[in-house]
């Protein structure tokens, strides 16, 4: 663990990498979104076959979400609504709880006044992380809520979670690079190095809190995901 906490390219590696990944996997999802397949054009039944492959295949990897607008208004209630959210809230203090436990940044020690350090850091890079994402989000007039897929099989809805992290639905409904959320994440881990000590506020220490901030993305959205299989059974069981 220390030496690769000295090495700061080693951070820059596994963040590049993971950043590359997430690009080419939004890239790949964002071609075929905005296509239209033509469904009465032709009447042969190969190619009528051939589409609707394409088609429920494209539907496995990125299903197209309806045409949405949101106004600023309405952005700015789900920038605000999301603080509530237990993203929001139980992130900063598990990753608090994480470093308390690698005694990192050790600068802040290993006590209660350690942890509250670590919780108020935590809460201030999500509070920059979501306003980053809103303003770009305005900006290219992206949708980065999370909507669960409505499929079936459990590698579908999975792999539907973690492309819903490198994909944001367009206003025509269909998908783009989730552009606003890597801004966010990757623009509040530099932004904390202003008040990161010096063992965690290089460029590496930087990219590898954003790419940290991605991976809990991927959590996240495997929970609302499945979330609601999983609430039904209690909830009747509660009845």
């Amino acid at each position: 663990m220390r030496r690769l906490r000295k090495n700061p390219n080693i951070h820059k590696g596994v963040a590049a990498t993971v950043l590359l990944r997430g690009w080419n996997l939004a890239s790949g999802c964002a071609l075929p979104a905005q296509q239209s397949p033509d469904t009465g054009s032709s009447s042969n039944d190969g190619a009528r076959e051939q589409d609707f492959s394409a088609t429920r295949a494209h539907s496995e990897d990125a299903a197209v979400r309806p045409a949405t607008t949101l106004t600023i208004p309405e952005r700015v209630k789900i920038h605000e609504k999301s603080f509530t959210e237990p993203e929001s809230l139980i992130g900063p203090v598990w990753g608090a709880a994480v470093g308390q436990l690698r005694d990192t940044p050790p600068e802040w020690g290993s006590g209660p006044d350690g942890f509250g350090i670590r919780v108020a850091s935590g809460f201030g890079r999500s509070f920059i992380s979501r306003t980053i994402t809103l303003g770009v989000a305005s900006t290219d007039q992206e949708d980065s809520r999370f909507t669960p897929s409505g499929e079936a099989g459990i590698w579908r809805r999975t792999r539907h979670a973690i492309v819903g992290i490198f994909v944001s639905r367009t206003r025509s409904g269909g998908s783009m690079p989730a552009c606003s959320r890597f801004a966010g994440a990757y623009g509040a881990g530099f932004i904390a190095n202003y008040w990161e000590p010096p063992s965690q506020n290089s460029t590496g220490h930087a990219l590898e809190r954003g790419s940290s901030a991605l991976a809990s993305s991927v959590g996240w959205h495997i929970w609302k995901e499945f979330w609601p299989d999983i609430r039904k059974p209690l909830h009747h069981r509660h009845e």
